[in-house]
């Protein structure tokens, strides 16, 4: 019977992305009720650092393919091994990070196991059915931004296979390592892909740079307003600060999608978060729940961001913003 929560390590040329350690996390919550042991599988040219690094994260069970190549956007000929992995391996539950290569592997993956996949989960719980046996609440945004549902998968499919968006859970912290299960599949190979690489070009607006900032500067619809985008950035350059926004800043295209930050974007803990012309819809706090210290300038003293935020200033946000640049 199938029974594991097992962890898709992503990874980028032999180093362990760092979203894995959130993925652990959130398996380590599910092991609280349900006692299974938390698996990773492994699949790359160089395999050696990256289960060295799982282990520290105190995965129970490591189950690793060397690729004998790099594999980077192969994701036809990856998916095929990673499924047979899977078969082996046989867990009740595979965690997938919310990545380009985690929806397109793993897409792949599901109709090869014939199993289906919940997309951008943004919180899993466990449930129990009337025999006592578990399953996984998979919870998530969807139609936009307006409704937030549940998806179940259909009981005798398994494995339950779902992506998680990155930044909703704690990185689970490092430990001495040493105490996983390791066990490579030799008899897996990862065959020939149809996908062929012509360039590689580094992405423009990465995330990482508001993922791991300290210091956020969230603009909502107030900041469409004449000059107000120039003044928070000039602001965000004057306080050390990332740029983060609201759907209406993404849909203006003042900023990119992946600085969007709510239930349908990006889960930040800065240490410091500070809001510009944002009214406070849960579907973009739910995004910033987290931060330690949390400022929010409105000119509505009933805005629900106030209800979030540990310090409201009510005026015009062009008045703080040129008042501030001027000290």
């Amino acid at each position: 019977m199938a029974n594991g929560i097992c962890v898709y390590a992503e990874s980028y040329k032999g180093k362990l992305e760092p979203v894995a350690a959130e993925l652990v996390s959130a398996a380590k919550e599910l092991k609280k009720t349900t006692g299974e042991k938390i698996q990773a599988i492994v699949l790359a040219e160089d395999t050696d650092g990256i289960i060295a690094d799982l282990d520290k994260l105190g995965v129970e069970e490591i189950y690793a393919v060397k690729a004998g190549r790099d594999c980077s956007q192969q994701d036809d000929a990856v998916s095929k091994a990673i499924a047979e992995m899977l078969k082996k391996i046989d867990p009740s539950s595979v965690l997938i990070p919310a990545t380009p290569e985690g929806r397109s592997i793993f897409s792949r993956v599901a109709m090869k196991l014939g199993c289906g996949m919940t997309a951008d989960c943004t919180e899993v719980l466990v449930g129990t059915r009337e025999d006592g046996s578990y399953y996984i609440r998979q919870n998530k945004p969807s139609f936009g931004e307006n409704v937030f549902v549940t998806i179940i998968t259909r009981d005798g499919y398994y494995p339950q296979m779902m992506t998680i968006r990155p930044g909703v859970y704690a990185p689970q912290e490092e430990s001495a390592g040493g105490q996983a299960k390791i066990e490579y599949f030799d008899d897996i190979k990862v065959g020939d892909s149809k996908i062929e690489i012509i360039e590689e070009a580094a992405a423009e607006n990465e995330t990482g740079s508001i993922l791991g900032a300290e210091v956020v500067v969230v603009g909502g619809r107030g900041v469409l307003e004449d000059d107000n985008f120039a003044l928070l950035e000039k602001f965000a350059e004057k306080v050390g600060g990332a740029i983060g926004g609201t759907r209406p800043m993404v849909d203006s295209e003042m900023i990119p999608f992946n600085h969007q930050i709510g239930q349908t974007g990006l889960t930040i803990r800065p240490k410091i978060c500070i809001s510009f012309g944002v009214s406070g819809a849960i579907q973009h706090t739910e995004g910033i729940k987290d931060t330690k210290l949390f400022v929010a300038v409105n000119t509505d003293e009933d805005a629900a961001i106030y209800g979030v935020a540990d310090y409201g200033i009510t005026a015009d946000l062009k008045d703080v913003l040129e008042n501030y640049l001027k000290l």
